[in-house]
């Protein structure tokens, strides 16, 4: 373990006494807008990347370590933190699981934003999509030229010799004046034309030369009902929340701190066994289900179980209450 790494020391500080955490919540604060640098505002909260929107996805991944238990690997039941200090992971592996990784906490929380974003804008998921028939075509007929660690790759025509490289501008102009709609020959058009081109900056011309579709409500009006259904989701979190016996809460806090089922029958005496475990969760899971549902006007769908929605259901409660949860 390198001496001089901090990190792991932050973790076990803050595990072992939750006012201790400043100065790890700052090092979050500087890995999260780290990796958050290269992702486009479609990755954050309301769709738009601002400093508020690095902060709040910093805060969300730090009280995600701190209070919410993970099944996957490496956490095994158990919250982030509790198995950094469990499993003595050093500096370097801890910010891989919470950070760096395809599926670290960070990465997880910018995928659910993009698909929540998705889900509510249409010209962003046109957008996606033609970034993605974008990217079929670029690895069926081109090859990737490396830029550098950790930037993404330019693309050039497969066995294209030496070409004259014009203006990328000469480019636009010459697919605009093309009869032809199909986006393969447009794109390789543009590569043969200017040279070679990163995925992102050909879905940029080709979305400036066939046209984004309008929208049906202005973008404003899309960002503030966004903003409304969090609020409301949130509010119904805490009415529900408000709603519960103490026992209930209990069970739920347990949870999220990473309580085995021995422990959580040991410390709950009407839960007698496994079974009564997890029906008691359901139970109290239905709750939260109810509400955020009549909160958005939805409708129950098979994976929207009340097991499946308590996970981030208590990422909410931990950041409305993260003294109940720390």
């Amino acid at each position: 373990m390198n001496s001089h790494d901090t990190m792991p020391g932050l973790v076990e500080a803050f595990e072992r006494d939750p006012s201790e955490g400043g100065a790890l919540l700052r090092a979050f604060m500087q890995h999260v807008a780290k990796v958050a640098r290269p992702y486009p505002a479609a990755y954050f909260a309301l769709g738009q990347k601002t400093a508020d929107a690095v902060d709040d996805l910093g805060n969300r991944s730090f009280s995600s370590c701190a209070a919410i238990e993970k099944g996957r690997f490496p956490f095994s039941g158990r919250r982030p933190f509790a198995a950094f200090v469990e499993e003595q992971f050093d500096g370097r592996t801890i910010r891989y699981h919470a950070f760096y990784a395809k599926l670290s906490i960070t990465r997880e929380i910018l995928r659910d934003d993009y698909a929540f974003n998705l889900r509510r804008d249409p010209v962003l998921r046109w957008r996606a999509e033609l970034y993605a028939d974008i990217g079929d075509i670029l690895k069926r007929e081109c090859t990737p030229v490396a830029q550098g660690r950790g930037v993404p790759p330019k693309w050039a025509r497969r066995g294209a010799g030496i070409q004259m490289i014009r203006p990328l501008e000469f480019a636009v102009a010459r697919v605009r004046e093309q009869t032809t709609a199909d986006l393969s020959e447009r794109v390789l058009t543009v590569i043969e034309l200017a040279g070679p081109q990163t995925q992102s900056r050909l879905t940029q011309v080709m979305e400036d030369v066939i046209g984004a579709p309008e929208a049906d409500e202005p973008t404003a009006v899309s960002t503030a009902g966004d903003a409304d259904e969090r609020l409301g989701i949130r509010s119904a979190v805490a009415a529900a929340w408000q709603t519960l016996e103490p026992t209930d809460k209990a069970l739920i806090i347990a949870l999220a701190q990473g309580a085995s089922y021995e422990q959580l029958i040991e410390g709950h005496p009407d839960l007698s066994n496994k079974v009564a475990v997890s029906r008691a969760v359901n139970r109290v899971g239905s709750v939260f289900l109810a509400v955020v549902l009549d909160a958005v006007g939805g409708k129950a769908t098979p994976e929207a179980t009340p097991r499946a929605l308590l996970e981030p259901i208590m990422a909410v409660l931990a950041e409305l209450y993260p003294r109940d949860f720390a």
